[in-house]
């Protein structure tokens, strides 16, 4: 009896290190303003990894999402930017308004070589207006933040929905009036499909 006590508790020992050790990094997701090796880009620069899909202004239809101005309103009054992420707007001098409506920004990357099924993306953002929803591949998280939420950053988790290959993450963002804008600080991670015990 010992000795089968002793073997269970082994193959347990060695699911969890397996599955410990199986946890990756999902590459391909950015936070908010910043370059491919994670450093901070000026203001004015194009966020290579979100693109502005959504756009009810005419004069910034997208897709590109600039950095906004950090000298300039709203940045007195959003959350300020911090050594992991920035503030992204169809226009740099974001202080000079867009059109009200809908701004959808996305981000994708490539889970070819995971598990879709164990991924977990979770992290923090921030939107001028509200945030309406995150969406993964289309389909609704339930993620929001409150009118003027650009006073805070709140959390999100998406934790299913994924699929195999490319993924998207959309973050939708409703302008009231004035300035809008985004920021997300996000994190993800998953099995590898080499290390995944079946």
């Amino acid at each position: 009896m010992k000795y089968i006590i002793l073997l269970v508790n082994f193959i347990a020992l060695f699911y969890y290190a397996s599955y410990a050790f199986s946890k990756t990094s999902i590459p391909g997701l950015y936070s908010t303003g910043v370059d491919d090796n994670l450093n901070l880009l000026a203001a004015n620069e194009t966020d290579p990894h979100y693109s502005l899909i959504v756009s009810p202004d005419k004069m910034f239809p997208g897709p590109d999402s600039k950095v906004v101005y950090p000298e300039n309103y709203p940045m007195n009054v959003w959350i300020r930017n911090n050594e992991h992420s920035k503030w992204i707007s169809p226009r740099s001098d974001a202080g000079l308004s867009n059109k009200p409506g809908v701004y959808v920004y996305r981000i994708s990357f490539d889970l070819s070589k995971f598990k879709p099924n164990s991924a977990v993306v979770s992290g923090l953002w921030s939107t001028d207006d509200n945030g309406m929803d995150i969406l993964i591949n289309g389909k609704r998280t339930f993620n929001y933040t409150p009118f003027a939420a650009f006073y805070g950053m709140y959390p999100f988790v998406i934790s299913e929905g994924f699929t195999e290959g490319i993924n998207t993450i959309d973050f939708i963002v409703h302008n009231v009036v004035s300035s809008s804008g985004l920021r997300v600080e996000i994190y993800g991670e998953a099995d590898p499909k080499e290390y995944v015990l079946n």
